[in-house]
Order: C-alpha cells, then structure tokens, then sequence
C-alpha cells in the first residue's frame, strides 16, 4: 500500500514538475513578447491538455453525458421553434397516416413523431401496416400485439391497422410492388381523409426491402401527384449504424446541423417587416421528453413476441427512441 502511494505521490510530483517547467517557459516568453497572444494561448491550450489528460473519466462524463444531456434539454426547450417545427404546420390540425412495413415498427422508429405531433401540435394520427410479421409464424399474435402498442401512443383503434395480404408478407428478402402498395395507400387516405404523410426513406433505417419498397411507393405517389388529399409528405431519416446507436450522443450532431435553421429562425424573428422569412418546410425535428420516451417504451412492451435481449440494449442505446428528423418528400 506504502508503495502504491509512493508511486502516485512520485507520478503527481512528475507531472507537476514538468508543468512548472512549461510555465517558467512560457513566462519568460511572455516577458520577451509580452504583446502576443500567441504564448497565451498556447499556455492555455497546455493547461486544457494536461488538465484533460489527469482527469480522463471526469473528461468522458462530460462528453459523453454531460453535454449530451444538456443539449437534450435544450432541444426540448425549444422543441416549438420554427426552426424544428415550420410555422404553417403549427398553424394547422394535420391528419397524419404513418405508413410502416411491420408490428413494432411505430414504437421502435416513429415514437417522437407520434408523441410529439399528437401531444404539441394536436395531430390526428392513423397507422397502417402492411403486414403482420409473419416472417416466424406469428402473424396473429403480433397484430394482436399492435393494438396495445397503439393503446399506448393513443392511436385509436379504429386507425391502428394490420394488413395480412398473401402478396406481401414479412422477408427481408422481398422486394413489395409499388402497383401493390399504392392503391391500399390511397385507399386508407380517402377512407381517413389523410392530409399529411409519414413513412421510411429510401435506405429504410435498417436496409430492410419492406421498408424501402413503402418508401418508393410513397415517394412515388407524392412525385407524380396522383392523390390531391395530401398537403405534406415526409420521410425519417436514416443515418449510419454508429449513429444509430449512439443514443443521446447523436444530439451532437443533430444540434450542429439545425445551427443554420436556428440562426435563420432568430433573424427572422427580430427583424422586423418579414425582410427575412422563415425557415423553410424541408425539415421537422422531433425530441421525445421524458414521459414520451417512457411511453415509447410501454408500446413495445406490447410487443412481447420482439422481446428479446438485444431489445433491451436498443430501447437505451438507439437514438430513434428519442429523436426523429423528418426530410420532406419533394
């Protein structure tokens, strides 16, 4: 033990001595060019590294919690600024339809979209899936399994629908046809009077070919403008597998790609006279609080038959329980 002391004593008094000695440096270069800035700055960048270097863990608590954490909250704060939110959609009531390949999909990829526009922003949402994931042989279990998770984003049920149709049927190897999927896309749309869209983008979050097939579909339909009813479309964004699971690490990256949007939206607001306008609708940020996200987790514990181990590790580590950017279909 005496040893282990004398060791920690010795390796404090190293490191000090040798910053001791940087500072005698960086003094008298100090007392030779006592108007540059230059010394200053680097002598502060050496504190910074030594300091960071000495308290490693206290470092990444704060990198990776701390500061993610506080962007958190600051997102949430301004969760209703036109820069997440444009301001013609705050100015209506959307009907939303969510359109998803699978049972489970609602909770585990589009749970700020749900909560958030239902909660803040007084959407009526409906969701339409077009299979039962009967990739295993429970089909009927997991449509079973849906409705719970709908009871708990507060979908009614008369708008929480699995589709159990012989052409398409849960595979990750099947690619849907778009001739299939668009006349049950239109026909939900006139049957819930949808004005505003919602589904997969091109690579489909995981690569999934369901996904992706009801991402061209619906892109394919909002494009050539075959359904009047529909004032809005958008698509989640997918991002790579690091940020996937980075959990609320992402924040960082998300917080430095609205930057612009923030900086417009502040110009336009205290500039008077609309000489600046507002951001534009090309993108939608969504931020689950805390109770959204815990309601989030509720409705995939509806979904007992997906329980597994790894499950739990996404429902902690995936930043899609706690975030969704929405790109819109043009």
């Amino acid at each position: 033990m005496n040893k282990l002391k004398q060791f920690w004593y010795k390796k404090q008094k190293s490191s000090h001595d040798l910053l001791d000695e940087i500072d005698q440096v960086l003094l008298l270069d100090n007392h030779e060019h006592k108007y540059s800035s230059r010394s200053t700055n680097t002598r502060l960048f050496i504190r910074i590294y030594h300091w960071t270097c000495t308290h490693k863990i206290l470092t990444q608590l704060i990198t990776c919690v701390c500061i993610p954490v506080l962007l958190y909250i600051f997102l949430i704060m301004l969760s209703t600024n036109q820069a997440f939110i444009p301001k013609e959609f705050q100015e209506n009531h959307h009907r939303l339809l969510l359109i998803a390949a699978h049972p489970d999909d609602e909770c585990l990829f589009f749970s700020p979209t749900l909560r958030i526009l239902q909660t803040q922003h007084h959407v009526n949402t409906s969701l339409l899936i077009l299979s039962r994931g009967n990739h295993v042989g429970l089909g009927e279990i997991r449509a079973r399994e849906l409705h719970g998770s709908c009871r708990a984003l507060n979908i009614p049920q008369e708008r929480c629908i699995s589709l159990d149709l012989s052409y398409m049927q849960d595979d990750p190897k099947i690619w849907w046809s778009e001739k299939q999927i668009l006349p049950i896309i239109n026909e939900y749309i006139r049957l819930w009077s949808i004005d505003f869209l919602v589904s997969f983008d091109d690579y489909g979050i995981s690569g999934h070919m369901n996904h992706r097939a009801i991402a061209s579909a619906v892109r394919s339909l909002v494009q050539n403008k075959t359904n009047t009813m529909i004032k809005m479309s958008y698509e989640l964004k997918s991002v790579s597998v690091l940020r996937k699971y980075s959990s609320l690490m992402d924040f960082y990256f998300v917080f430095l790609s609205f930057i612009p949007r923030l900086l417009h939206s502040f110009f336009s607001y205290i500039i008077p006279f609309d000489l600046i306008s507002s951001p534009d609708m090309s993108r939608i940020l969504l931020v689950n609080t805390p109770n959204d996200y815990m309601a989030s987790r509720a409705a995939f514990a509806s979904h007992q038959t997906q329980y597994n181990w790894d499950r739990h590790i996404y429902l902690i580590a995936s930043r899609y329980m706690f975030i969704n950017e929405l790109k819109k279909i043009e």
